[in-house]
């Protein structure tokens, strides 16, 4: 049987003006579609997007389907077994194995751990031991006990819920989770995490205040400003930057582009780079050949928490510090510049190394604004006045 293969097509519009350039053609505002064919039949069906991006995602996800047998089938995770003899201790160690076995990140695992434990050690304090004690007013207790920000609490209802799925069966797994209610984002959180980037003239002030910073300290001076052009320039996360190989930056002198996999999603990030500062990236030193701001003496993750808290210094030096946002402030000046640049979201999101219904969420109104800017200085039809 041949393979059926999804395809992206564009159904033009009556009155689009891209039209004549075919169904293949992504820069119109008409509704995407996936078609392929199936058992001899033929289907089509609408993504409920105009962004070509968008579209695509939606048609690996399809094919990921088709490809597996599972087209038309209801898909539900299969929850890592535990055994109804198991302390919530156990069932917990047998409950992260599995996550592990699903190759989620090293950081991810962590979390995971991390919030798991707290919820045995609450129930230990209950003289509860095994998930059969597990009760409705404990799981509304112990997260009554969280002061984490709207977006951690979210995620950590959702690990708690996986665990209980897992781990609890019948009406009472039911009653469980029926007690753990939705769990909205607060409008501070909203305000919070809107994009922050610097202004230019932040930007020089930043550079400017390096020396004064490091004065005690004169070797960290030149990578700390090679270090703010980069992300600045292209977006990196400080997780991926700390691990930036000097080998992506050989290969970049050849092709122009930046080629990173992302540490926190395993997804490549490439990004077009100057050659200008390429060739200061190549001259920082810091006695390991292979990576360019890491000395490698200790774990990636102490490196970064070290370099969070000195940035974190200079930004309150340059008077450009807002509580809770360092190094994403970078990341959000990148995209500030690219999308006025006239960079697509989907340009944008090869470059981020995240999808597009991830830089839509974050940066659509930036780019929505843009637009209308652009369409300002468009040529238009003017009229003599009678």
């Amino acid at each position: 049987m041949k393979k059926p293969v999804v395809t992206v097509y564009a159904r033009h519009r009556s009155l689009c003006s891209d039209a004549h350039k075919g169904e293949f053609y992504r820069g119109c505002n008409c509704p995407k579609w996936l078609r392929f064919s199936l058992n001899g039949k033929r289907h089509r069906q609408p993504t409920g997007t105009a962004t070509w991006g968008l579209a695509e995602e939606k048609a690996h996800e399809l094919q990921k389907q088709l490809d597996s047998g599972r087209y038309g089938m209801a898909v539900t995770d299969t929850p890592a077994p535990v055994s109804h003899h198991q302390t919530i201790a156990g069932a917990i160690q047998t409950f992260i194995r599995g996550k592990e076995s699903e190759n989620l990140s090293s950081a991810t695992i962590r979390k995971l751990r991390y919030q798991l434990n707290m919820f045995e050690q609450f129930m230990t304090s209950r003289s509860k031991f095994y998930p059969a004690d597990i009760t409705a007013q404990d799981v509304i207790d112990y997260r009554a006990t969280w002061t984490w920000s709207d977006l951690t609490k979210i995620k950590a209802q959702s690990n708690l819920r996986g665990f209980i799925q897992a781990c609890c069966k019948g009406n009472h797994r039911t009653d469980l989770l029926d007690a753990l209610g939705k769990i909205k984002e607060t409008k501070q959180g909203k305000e919070r995490r809107k994009p922050k980037p610097f202004t230019e003239e932040e930007i020089e002030n930043l550079l400017a205040k390096v020396p004064v910073v490091f004065a005690d300290d004169p070797e960290k001076i030149p990578s700390h400003q090679t270090m703010i052009r980069l992300m600045v320039s292209t977006g990196l996360a400080i997780v991926d930057t700390v691990q930036l190989e000097r080998a992506a930056l050989e290969r970049a002198k050849k092709t122009g582009v930046l080629e990173v996999e992302r540490q926190k999603t395993n997804k490549p990030a490439t990004i077009p780079i100057s050659t200008g500062l390429l060739g200061e990236l190549l001259a920082v030193m810091n006695g390991n050949p292979k990576y360019v701001f890491w000395h490698g003496a200790a774990l990636a993750d102490s490196e970064t928490k070290r370099l969070q808290g000195e940035m974190r210094d200079l930004m309150k030096a340059a008077g450009v510090y807002i509580k809770g946002n360092v190094y994403h402030r970078f990341r959000d000046t990148a995209v500030d510049f690219w999308i006025g640049q006239g960079w697509s979201l989907t340009d944008v999101a090869t470059a981020l190394g995240d999808t597009v219904t991830v830089v839509e969420k974050h940066y659509k109104d930036w780019a929505s604004q843009r637009m209308k800017e652009r369409l300002a200085k468009l040529p238009v039809r003017e009229w003599e006045a009678n």
